[in-house]
């Protein structure tokens, strides 16, 4: 190839690339930026969850949160302000996809080197000691980055051909009306199934249907989250350096395990993993005290508190850190929650297998 169509090559890709980047940043098919929003062209976007690292690691530089909210997508689904009027402050939601314990503590990890961090909310999912399971791709590209405190830019996001793509199919979808919310993240971290929202909306949310669905996402055998289960002693010594590190540091620390509906909790035991969620509370107690949601209480035995098998509702917040911050003046909902310690941790665990009720898991996973 001769030097002067080399020239060209070059000159029209200095062209391209820049209006390419500007294009996908204009049509912003992910919500990074929220810039230009335009109904009817983009105004519905795809969903950020796949880009959690990315998306929420260049809030936490901002130096402005001072309290945290960690954990899996269960904490997610709660409301920061709710935080923020027991605690005062600004709340970042720190919650993970694929929430495995080595990403919580590497997010945490980083959530305090950049801001001055005041109290922290940890809601330890059993689902995050499975050593088995799968790390997400987004941390999995970037986590020698959330390790070693770097900015983290999304430039590369908005000039590559991946993103072309998507922003014209954003485009085509809003023209033609065919366009579906998605979930998505807000700047303080909180998640918001605008799916499910749209469609309860719309009269079209079959909430059963998507309860039995979630619960084959996490106890199909083969496949679910639950499936070839192993307890790692490991990932819960990254919550003990959790503890330790508020200790050191005065970080208040309110630890609780999120409210499964109760259908998800039987399951457990069903699936044969009731050991190894004992286990689990068992092996926390010994690092810290803590709230477990758990069980059959007015909360959990009400699907309507939920989106599905484990997602409760925002409108739940209320009653979740009412109960976690010992607020004297909230009533109602005497059985939700049981403060766990050392001290009772056995007569706990022996109370709530009294809970567990047979159900057809089998049934359930082959009609999801």
């Amino acid at each position: 190839m001769s030097v002067v169509k080399w020239i060209k090559i070059w000159f029209v890709l200095v062209l391209i690339i820049p209006l390419v980047g500007l294009f996908n940043y204009i049509v912003d098919p992910y919500g990074f930026n929220q810039l230009v929003i335009i109904k009817k062209f983009n105004s519905i976007k795809e969903s950020n969850a796949g880009f959690t690292i990315k998306y929420k690691m260049p809030q936490l530089v901002k130096h402005e949160w001072t309290n945290l909210m960690l954990g899996s997508s269960k904490i997610g689904v709660m409301d920061n302000h709710v935080v923020e009027h027991y605690l005062g402050g600004k709340t970042f939601n720190m919650d993970q996809p694929t929430p495995v314990m080595p990403i919580q503590f590497d997010a945490f990890m980083y959530a305090v080197n950049y801001n001055d961090v005041k109290n922290l909310i940890f809601a330890v999912d059993f689902l995050s000691f499975n050593k088995n399971l799968k790390l997400n791709r987004d941390y999995v590209e970037l986590k020698e980055k959330v390790r070693a405190y770097e900015h983290f830019s999304n430039i590369d996001l908005y000039l590559n051909t991946d993103t072309l793509k998507k922003s014209m199919e954003v485009i085509k979808k809003n023209l033609s009306g065919t366009a579906k919310k998605k979930l998505h993240f807000y700047p303080n971290g909180m998640r918001e199934y605008s799916n499910y929202i749209e469609a309860y909306e719309k009269g079209t949310f079959d909430l059963q249907k998507n309860i039995n669905k979630h619960l084959k996402l996490y106890f199909d055998p083969q496949k679910g989250i639950y499936s070839n289960y192993e307890y790692s002693d490991d990932f819960m010594t990254l919550v003990k350096k959790i503890v330790e590190y508020c200790k050191i540091n005065d970080i208040n620390l309110y630890v609780y395990i999120s409210p499964l509906y109760v259908e998800h909790f039987h399951a457990i035991k069903e699936a044969g993993l009731l050991d190894e969620f004992e286990r689990f509370k068992r092996d926390l107690v010994k690092i810290t005290d803590y709230m477990d949601f758990t069980g059959a209480n007015p909360i959990t035995s009400n699907k309507n508190n939920y989106w599905d098998s484990s997602h409760l509702r925002i409108e739940q917040t209320k009653e979740v850190m009412a109960k976690l911050f010992r607020d004297t003046v909230f009533k109602g909902y005497e059985g939700f929650g049981v403060f766990v310690t050392p001290n009772n941790i056995e007569l706990h665990l022996k109370e709530q297998r009294n809970q567990y009720k047979k159900i057809n898991l089998d049934k359930i996973l082959i009609k999801a």
